[in-house]
Order: structure tokens, then sequence, then C-alpha cells
């Protein structure tokens, strides 16, 4: 049985505020349990082609269509963690640095794998600033054209 949100908010590209909200709320009423989702939205048919099963499980790259993930990091220590998957191929943050969007300062990178993508722990003071980079680093390291509408989903278990 899959989860459900339990909330589902649209935004465009151009204007993240009803994200960051949605992610706020998320960190301010679910502790270390909760996440939210942040994902583009294709138009009906204009949606990517599904990739073929040699080049899904061969591939040093990521789904066609990023997703971002923005969650307490499991240890209470006032740090969100905060993830990408992308289609960016390998070293994404040397790739984002060279692109200038390197990680700020005090931010922390656990994992830079091709597939799994990009793992990064940010003060959760900084919550806004983390969902601003991530849509940002979104854009960089899609290899095509992004939907300009995005959902934001919030879990709640």
């Amino acid at each position: 049985m899959a989860l459900e949100p339990a909330v589902e908010v649209l935004f465009h590209l151009d204007d993240p505020e009803p994200a960051h909200r949605t992610v706020l709320d998320t960190v301010a009423a679910t502790g270390t349990e909760g996440w939210t989702n942040l994902a583009p939205v294709p138009e009906p048919g204009a949606e990517p082609p599904a990739r073929n099963l040699f080049v899904a499980i061969f591939s040093a790259r990521g789904p066609t269509l990023p997703l971002a993930t923005v969650s307490r990091s499991g240890h209470d220590d006032d740090r969100l963690s905060i993830g990408l998957q992308h289609p960016g191929g390998p070293k994404a943050l040397d790739r984002l640095a060279r692109e200038g969007l390197p990680l700020p300062a005090g931010w922390l990178k656990v994992a830079d794998h091709p597939r799994r993508g990009l793992v990064v722990t940010v003060p959760v003071a900084e919550v806004s600033a983390a969902v601003d980079w991530l849509l940002q680093a979104a854009r960089l390291l899609t290899l095509g054209p992004l939907p300009t509408q995005w959902s934001a989903r919030r879990y709640a278990p």
C-alpha cells in the first residue's frame, strides 16, 4: 500500500513560496518522522519516456526527472537532511560548484552518488535556502527542459 501525502501543494518554479511554506510546516509539525518531496509535474502527454531496463541497471545516472526531499536529519541536532535524485551523473556537487552553486558554509555532504543522488545536511534555520538550493540544483543537473509546474508533497507517517 502506497503512503498518501498529508498535504500536496502545486507551485511554479519561478514562485517557490508554496514549497517553502510546505517544508516549513513539515519541519515544525512532524519532528523527526515527516518529510516533503518536491517533484516536477509534467503536462499530460509530455511525460519523459520510461528508461529501458538495461539503461536503468547499468547507467551512472539517476531518474530522468529530479526528486528532492527535505526531512529532519533523524538526530536531535537541529539539522535537516536534503536529498536530490537527479539525472546529472557522477560528481554532481563538483559540477554544481563549477556552475556557481557550491554548498554553502555549514552544509555537509553526506553522499554524492550518480544514481542514488545527493544527500546534504543543513542547519534547520536555513530551510528556505535549502529549498531554493535544491530547486536550482535540480535545474542545473537535469539534462533536458524541466516542467515549470511542481508539487510539494508533505508526508507525516
